[in-house]
């Protein structure tokens, strides 16, 4: 009986560790990555750079105002779900956890993923 007591104790134990894992970047700092990024949303517009994950579609980076600084980079291959090979990366002056591109003249802004 003490033995069947002890298994479940061990059964129960268990599924509470199980059930403690949360969505990716859940109660995570730091970067996310492209995966936990894709988990959340499969249809996101991303691009990688230097390991760090930027999306577009978050609204209010839209009204931040922002001048354009310096090229850091473009896209290559496999860096990005949607945007064209050779696509210039901007860094604004004001901030660094925003980057903006320009595709077709169109100016297009990325939020750095965080976990929270």
């Amino acid at each position: 009986m003490k033995h069947l007591i002890k298994m479940f104790v061990v059964i129960i134990f268990i599924l509470l560790l199980a059930g403690c894992t949360g969505s990716p970047g859940e109660e995570t700092p730091g970067y996310l990555t492209k995966k936990q990024v894709l988990k959340k949303n499969p249809e996101a517009d991303y691009f990688v750079l230097n390991d760090e994950v930027y999306v577009r579609g978050i609204d209010w980076i839209d009204a931040v105002e922002l001048t354009k600084d310096e090229i850091i980079g473009e896209i290559e291959e496999g860096m990005a779900s949607d945007l064209p090979l050779g696509t210039k990366i901007i860094a604004p002056k004001e901030r660094r956890d925003i980057l903006i591109v320009e595709n077709n003249g169109i100016e297009i802004r990325y939020l750095l993923q965080l976990g929270e």
